[in-house]
């Protein structure tokens, strides 16, 4: 019996409705940014979205069973690429996060992601537990998500490392974790979090930008500054705000604080939907994103299966995570540390990414509608 067949519910209609409208914006949008800096990345997107799709397609359509089987050989050998990365990858901006494919390049990176998902979930599975964990029986899911995530921050992306222990750190406490455990685990992260302010493993650039987003915070500066002073983030800030509620034309949009801002087809892509569409725009596309996370949400609460709801969590984690950190950066609420807008921002390896977890949900939603 064919997929489509099975997949009738309708939270399951209204995420794949929602991931659907999500990436028909993005390319209208890279259409926009193309045509600012005279550029064709819509076409390439393009061609990643359709193969994401029909990744997605496969995905639903086999037995979990045999990436279940796979998982630990995909986590180890990614985890060898990400070594290789920070010797051959190649480099721009000052980092190092990809790998040459002749006329593509591959980011190991973003399919992490879906990697920290798979082992993280079936480690869990196999040891059950009757109460919350206790910290030292998180060791070693722990360490998996770890390894990876100081790997990543080494090449330096912080961004990706945050959504990759973001992911992992969810899984754990969707699965319980005693509260003093819990207490003495925040503790450890936050120690960790200053050791690595004071021994460099945090950037000079990137604590630059920390940095800056405090003093945005707490100081105001009173003499107007012109567009080449800004930081990225006041830039960003001000094209978000000049759209005001109904957004501008594309012409205007053109002549705006947009010409100054970089990155727009990466991480700042929210920032030109913001200025042609103004508030009005961002929320449809705020509520597209939940409908997504809320439809994983929904198949994780449903879930018979402990591995199905872990999955689940997990994929909802990726989309939630990556949206939550770059709409916080984008609208000033966090610093800015690097990161793609999930299936909105230009980037084949992470359309591909998050179009293969959706895939996820769709196996999981067939499945259940198939045990009815």
């Amino acid at each position: 019996m064919s997929v489509a067949v099975h997949l009738r519910r309708p939270s399951t209609i209204i995420g794949v409705l929602c991931t659907l409208a999500i990436c028909a914006i993005a390319i209208d949008n890279l259409v926009f940014t193309d045509s600012l800096m005279q550029t064709t990345y819509h076409r390439t997107q393009t061609i990643w979205v359709v193969l994401g799709l029909a990744g997605a397609g496969l995905v639903a359509a086999i037995d979990p069973v045999y990436v279940r089987r796979v998982g630990m050989s995909v986590y180890f050998a990614l985890n060898i690429l990400l070594l290789l990365v920070l010797v051959i990858g190649r480099e721009i901006n000052f980092s190092r996060r990809w790998i040459e494919l002749g006329p593509m390049s591959l980011q190991p990176s973003e399919f992490m992601k879906l990697s920290i998902i798979l082992v993280v979930a079936d480690w869990f599975d196999k040891r059950r537990a009757t109460e919350n964990w206790r910290l030292r029986d998180l060791i070693r899911p722990a360490l998996l998500v770890a390894i990876p995530v100081v790997l990543i921050n080494r090449e330096p992306d912080l961004g990706t490392s945050l959504v990759v222990a973001a992911i992992g750190g969810s899984m754990i406490l969707y699965e319980g974790i005693r509260g003093r455990s819990a207490a003495l685990a925040l503790i450890v992260v936050v120690l960790g979090a200053s050791v690595a302010w004071e021994t460099g493993v945090i950037r000079d650039y990137q604590k630059g930008r920390a940095e800056a987003w405090y003093q945005s915070i707490v100081e105001e500066e009173d003499r107007p500054r012109a567009p080449s002073e800004r930081t990225q983030a006041e830039q960003a800030l001000w094209a978000v705000g000049s759209g005001r509620l109904w957004g501008k034309s594309d012409a205007d949009a053109r002549q705006s604080v947009l010409r100054h801002l970089p990155f727009v087809h990466t991480d700042f892509a929210l920032a030109p939907l913001c200025t042609r569409f103004g508030l009005a725009g961002a929320s449809l596309l705020f509520l597209l994103y939940a409908g997504v996370v809320g439809w994983g949400l929904a198949i994780a609460n449903r879930a018979t299966e402990r591995f199905d709801a872990l999955l689940a969590i997990g994929v909802s984690g990726l989309v939630f995570w990556q949206f939550f950190i770059n709409a916080g950066m984008v609208i000033g609420l966090l610093p800015v540390v690097g990161i793609t807008l999930p299936l909105f921002s230009y980037g084949g390896s992470s359309a591909l990414t998050v179009l293969v977890a959706i895939g996820f949900l769709l196996n999981l939603a067939r499945r259940a509608q198939g045990r009815r």
